[in-house]
């Protein structure tokens, strides 16, 4: 038998629509690869964060059982004049599915994108409290209550990367299979001439997006490091 490809798997944000992640992952599954490492925005978040947990069978099971009435019981309004669900039922029912996890601990790599309000840019949430990172990725804003987290306010990370394949780019996976809920059915013509890219072509694509996200790392590290000195 030949051994498994691996996957870093990205699971874009798309509401509802992301229940159909759980059919990726069961396909991916069933067709023998080996998922290394998630990223996920929003509802890819709460899928990829499950799935990294060990726990996707068990919220599908529940899931699919859910009726009109469970989901309405699911959301607690909040009285705060900028939400109108909290959100915190949701996420209290998600850790008695699938317990107190870090994401550190966790047996795949995984990382839930968010978005914060005030600073207007995305924060990856790579450990920590594996519900408090969903929480935070799928808050979104005047639907679900924002969630504070270590001084930023954070709300979905569909706002700014609805499909981020940021975070995977230093995983050494044989491949990246990104899944985005948005686009439109497109017919691809069967007569197209098939672009053919060298492993050096990608290599070098690969370390140009790297190279570009260190420097813009770097300028943020550099912006915090003056705006400190100010003080």
């Amino acid at each position: 038998m030949s051994e498994q490809k691996t996957i870093s798997l990205v699971l874009g944000s798309g509401g509802a629509r992301g229940l159909a992640h759980i059919g990726v992952i069961q396909v991916l599954e069933e067709q023998g690869y080996r998922i290394s490492s998630i990223s996920g925005s929003s509802m890819g978040a709460l899928i990829g964060g499950i799935y990294a947990a060990g726990k996707l069978d068990i919220y599908t099971e529940w899931v699919c059982a859910l009726d009109r009435l469970d989901v309405f019981r699911l959301l607690d309004v909040s009285f705060s004049g900028t939400a109108i669900f909290k959100g915190e039922k949701i996420i209290n029912t998600l850790r008695d599915l699938i317990g107190q996890q870090n994401i550190e601990d966790l047996p795949i790599s995984f990382t839930a994108v968010a978005t914060d309000l005030d600073e207007c840019k995305e924060v990856w949430l790579s450990s920590g409290p594996l519900c408090d990172a969903i929480r935070a990725s799928i808050a979104f804003p005047t639907i679900f209550s924002a969630f504070p987290h270590k001084g930023k306010t954070l709300v979905d990370g569909g706002l700014l990367n609805p499909i981020p394949i940021a975070p995977t780019l230093r995983d050494s996976t044989d491949m990246t299979i990104a899944v985005s809920l948005s686009g439109n059915a497109k017919v691809i013509p069967e007569d197209l001439p098939e672009v053919a890219s060298s492993p050096e072509q990608r290599n070098k694509y690969h370390q140009k997006v790297i190279d570009y996200i260190d420097s813009l790392q770097r300028k943020n590290s550099d912006k915090e490091e003056d705006d400190a000195g100010t003080w």
